[in-house]
């Protein structure tokens, strides 16, 4: 197996970890609405915070990007 398929092996596993972990975080620190059916829903999210948690993100694929061109 060659050097650039273990990388991206384990950056997978390592991406996947870290979504449902912050999944799991988002769950635990939202309530959860029920509607007239009796299911749970989520709240919709505010805009504003849907751009900051982009830019934090998009921020940090640019450090990860920044740290091979050194």
């Amino acid at each position: 197996m060659s050097l650039r398929t273990r990388i991206m092996i384990v950056g997978g596993v390592l991406g996947a970890l870290l979504g449902l972990g912050a999944a799991y975080l988002y769950l635990q620190s939202t309530p959860l609405d029920v509607d007239e059916k009796g299911q749970q829903k989520l709240p919709s999210i505010q805009p504003g915070k849907a751009i900051t948690a982009s830019l934090g993100i998009l921020t940090a694929v640019k450090q990860i990007v920044g740290m091979g061109q050194s």
